[in-house]
């Protein structure tokens, strides 16, 4: 069975993480700095740089939120956990890109920010967006935890722009995320409130790292053609199975596990990580997305018009998403409906035809193998 996707990091490198880890629960201090850069800062997780980005602001109970309608649930919970009105905007499933005219037409005197997000690993064009929300005084919040390719900063007139490394990331440091500002008063007031959150117990990211240690194991394609095996004999979702190795922050309580600063240990794999990253893995992921693309009519095609695409995750659309799943798995391809936790805010119907919907969707493994695989279907 070809496995849905793998973790983009090394065994070395999750034992350095190990040792990290290590060093600072014997009290072997090492300092770290990320980046050369007074602009950025580094958080738990894109969850906690949104949450204390809100805080910062301090927006009153009903102030309006422009959002992207497609993030995972825990980003709208944060809004709500702000006593903020969340608006949804439509993304196109083919630009992955947002309307100017919907945009406009939601903007009252009670907006206060959007949020755009990056989906899939497509980087959408926003100068108009960008241009619009600063003629009518809106912060602009970046959310580019999909689509970290090494180049891109962000729109150099978004507030704060959010990159994230978590679990299942790329170049992921299992857990971890940058937050790089154009706002040097929002700056100032983020990292205020992050110095005063409390530090990660290392242990908890020790724990972190020796799970992504299993993860790896488990999708090497012989181990992981037995798992699905024994979820098959023994009745087991294999969906069900991975999700419990991979959320970020299981549990309803989100705000209690977000409140954290990384620990020394995960900064210096952040660090690490940073240092020895290569455009060339993004370079390859891309020819092997293109290779199966090409392999698929125009109608299942989701972001074909974004020229910005590195595919972080390959979806397609689908009229019968369970009956694509179970074709591809008998030829061996582990495809899913839940590679992601992306979840709709707003209507459920899509608003025009041309709207992207996540409940037809189905993730394909970006591998090689996929291309052969693909045929007859």
């Amino acid at each position: 069975m070809i496995p849905r996707g793998r973790l983009d990091i090394t065994f070395s490198s999750l034992f350095k993480g190990i040792g990290f880890c290590v060093a600072e629960l014997f009290g072997i201090r090492v300092p770290e700095t990320l980046e050369d850069d007074e602009n950025v800062l580094p958080c738990l997780s894109v969850r906690t740089g949104f949450d204390l980005t809100l805080r910062s602001l301090g927006l009153e109970p009903g102030s309006v939120l422009l959002m992207t309608n497609i993030n995972i649930p825990d980003m709208f919970s944060i809004v709500g956990s702000h006593q903020l009105v969340a608006i949804p905007l439509p993304v196109n499933k083919h630009t992955l890109g947002i309307s100017m005219t919907q945009l406009e037409d939601s903007i009252t005197s009670g907006t206060k920010a959007i949020l755009i997000t990056h989906l899939f690993g497509a980087i959408m064009d926003i100068d108009a967006a960008v241009k619009v929300a600063k003629l009518h005084n809106l912060i602009v919040i970046e959310d580019c935890a999909q689509a970290f390719n090494g180049t891109y900063k962000g729109h150099p007139q978004a507030d704060v722009v959010m990159f994230s490394f978590g679990l299942i990331k790329t170049n992921t440091s299992v857990t971890g995320a940058l937050l790089r500002f154009n706002n040097r008063e929002l700056h100032s007031k983020v990292k205020m409130l992050n110095d005063q959150l409390p530090v990660q117990n290392t242990r908890v990211y020790l724990k972190k790292l020796f799970k992504a240690i299993a993860i790896q194991v488990i999708t090497l394609k012989l181990f992981y053609t037995l798992l699905c095996y024994y979820c098959r004999i023994a009745g087991k979702d294999i969906d069900v199975v991975l999700a419990g190795f991979t959320r970020g922050f299981p549990g309803a309580d989100v705000m209690s596990k977000i409140r954290f600063r990384p620990c020394t240990a995960n900064l210096r794999m952040m660090q690490l990580r940073a240092r020895n990253f290569s455009i060339d893995r993004i370079t390859l992921r891309k020819a092997v997305a293109d290779s199966i693309i090409r392999m698929i009519p125009d109608s299942m095609k989701i972001g074909r018009l974004n020229a910005g695409h590195t595919y972080w995750v390959l979806p397609v659309v689908s009229e019968n998403p369970e009956e694509l799943i179970n074709n591809l798995r008998k030829k061996g391809v582990d495809a899913t409906a839940k590679a992601s936790s992306l979840v709709k805010c707003g209507a459920l119907a899509p608003s025009t035809e041309d709207e992207l919907v996540v409940d037809n969707l189905v993730y394909l493994p970006v591998a090689h193998e996929v291309v052969n695989k693909l045929s007859g279907l």
